[in-house]
C-alpha cells in the first residue's frame, strides 16, 4: 500500500510538471531593426535564455525568464 502511494505521488508530480506549457512575451519587436535583433539573440544565447522568434521576426522569451532577461540585456 505505502509503494503504492509513493508511486501514485511520483507519477501525479511527473505529470503534473510535464504538462505545464511554456507561455511566451514579446522581448523585442521586429521593428526595431536586424542589428538590435542580433545583438540580443547573442545575449540571450550567452546567458542560456529561452527565446523564439515569431512569424514577424519578433523576439519572444519564456515568462519564466523575463528578470533573467532584463539582467543580461539591459
Amino acid at each position: 500500500m505505502k509503494k503504492a502511494l509513493i508511486l501514485f505521488t511520483v507519477m501525479s508530480t511527473l505529470l503534473v510538471g510535464c504538462s505545464q506549457e511554456k507561455s511566451y512575451s514579446i522581448w523585442i519587436e521586429s521593428s526595431q531593426g536586424p542589428e538590435i535583433i542580433d545583438t540580443v539573440k547573442e545575449r540571450l544565447i550567452n546567458a542560456e535564455i529561452d527565446f523564439i522568434i515569431d512569424d514577424n521576426g519578433s523576439v519572444l522569451i519564456n515568462d519564466k525568464d523575463f528578470e533573467k532577461a532584463v539582467l543580461c540585456c539591459t
